[in-house]
């Protein structure tokens, strides 16, 4: 029964899930965006995490798939992020074969604890290489820890 403890005490400080939503300002001509996103811990210090999001004056959606790696003092969670993704064009519609379809984002960020440990804030800045027109996205999000 000790070493059943044990395991979930060492399980429920490593395994963690992050969920969240956001609200952002991209450098592109299509401005301000919105979205969702959840992250999964597997080891300490690393993440991953996907997300999924729109913008306010387009029908273009994108999911990303990222990994994020961090570290965590005293409430303060600073991190880096890297990940690829796909968009549908400004209509919402998928296009398999287009150039600006795919690409890849790097970043970083930091996340502040809020009262307690579940609840934070998340602010993000990430480069966004799509082919065609690659541009820079700030955002501040609000996470549930579990």
């Amino acid at each position: 029964m000790r070493k059943i403890f044990i395991f979930f005490v060492l399980a429920f400080s490593i395994f963690s899930i992050d969920l969240g939503g956001f609200i952002g300002e991209a450098s592109n001509a299509k401005g301000m965006s919105y979205g969702v996103f959840a992250s999964l811990s597997f080891f300490p210090f690393t993440r991953v995490e996907i997300e999924g999001s729109k913008f306010f004056t387009t029908e273009e959606k994108q999911l990303v798939l990222s990994g994020e790696a961090g570290i965590s003092l005293a409430g303060i969670h600073p991190y880096l992020i890297a990940g690829v993704g796909i968009n549908t064009n400004e209509e919402g519609k998928f296009e398999p074969f287009s150039s600006s379809t795919y690409f890849s984002a790097i970043g970083g960020g930091v996340k502040f604890s809020i009262f307690s440990r579940m609840l934070k804030l998340r602010l993000d800045f990430r480069k966004f290489s799509v082919k065609d027109n690659p541009y820079y996205r700030a955002y501040v999000g609000i996470l549930f820890s579990i």
